[in-house]
């Protein structure tokens, strides 16, 4: 069974003599303008919505039921 293998050592592209990398970006930043489409007071009663929803849900997961004990299962 013979196993590939890729030479990713001269991969590269050749350097040119004297380069030196000058750590300076070619291009600026992307500028990300923050648009609000919610109003502050929407945003927050959504999120109540959304906390009061997963604490409801978190009370259906636990068990209505006592945990058995050892004794008992024991004929």
């Amino acid at each position: 069974m013979m196993i590939e293998k890729i030479d990713t050592q001269g991969m590269s592209l050749p350097v040119p003599e004297g380069y030196t990398p000058s750590g300076t970006q070619s291009h600026k930043p992307m500028e990300v303008k923050h648009i609000p489409i919610l109003e502050s007071k929407l945003r927050q009663e959504i999120k109540d919505l959304i906390n009061e929803v997963l604490d409801e849900r978190e009370l259906y997961k636990k068990p209505n039921y006592s945990p058995y004990r050892l004794d008992e299962l024991q004929e």
